[in-house]
């Protein structure tokens, strides 16, 4: 979830930009007489900055305005798939709305230890879980054009072996 995207009760967007604009003057009247202080140029584009995306935000989102096509396509409403689905489709509509960076996470990856020490099965399980909405994310992401533009990076756990520890029988593999 994103949080606190909704101005505070009482203070509706015309009253948030207008706020804004106050302190944005302030800000300008004070950096005029101090340009030696550098910062002060950035603090103002970040307080402009917030203001948009807090105002863009709660569209980007809504996935509920995606076809069900779309929303099928990256695994949503399937129990295996649909958390890790809608992270991709929302980073998709955030990539098309000009956002720079956008990482996923997706936990459950560190299978050197759990209950069953089952790297077979787990493995299998998390790949049933990220195949389906990744391959979405690509495939949409080429179909509206956006992957000349885009660089997407799938990485993992860095600096570990490959390997089972334990001993697990063969019917124990899943």
């Amino acid at each position: 979830p994103v949080l606190n995207l909704e101005s505070p009760r009482g203070i509706d967007r015309a009253q948030a930009r207008a706020e804004l604009d106050f302190l944005q003057n302030r800000n300008r009247e004070h950096a005029a007489s101090r340009t030696q202080v550098d910062d002060l140029e950035a603090r103002i584009s970040a307080y402009e900055l917030a203001y948009r995306m807090q105002a863009e935000a709660p569209d980007a989102v809504d996935i509920s305005k995606e076809s069900e096509a779309t929303r099928k396509l990256y695994g949503i409403g399937e129990p295996a798939t649909d958390d890790f689905g809608r992270k991709c489709l929302l980073a998709r509509r955030l990539v098309e709305r000009g956002v720079r960076f956008v990482q996923l996470y997706h936990r459950g990856w560190d299978h050197h230890g759990g209950p069953d020490g089952n790297l077979v099965y787990d493995l299998k399980k998390r790949c049933r879980e990220t195949d389906q909405p990744v391959v979405a994310l690509i495939r949409d992401l080429k179909q509206r054009g956006l992957l000349d533009s885009t660089l997407v990076v799938w990485g993992g756990e860095f600096g570990r072996t490959p390997m089972m520890q334990g001993n697990l029988s063969p019917d124990q593999l899943g």
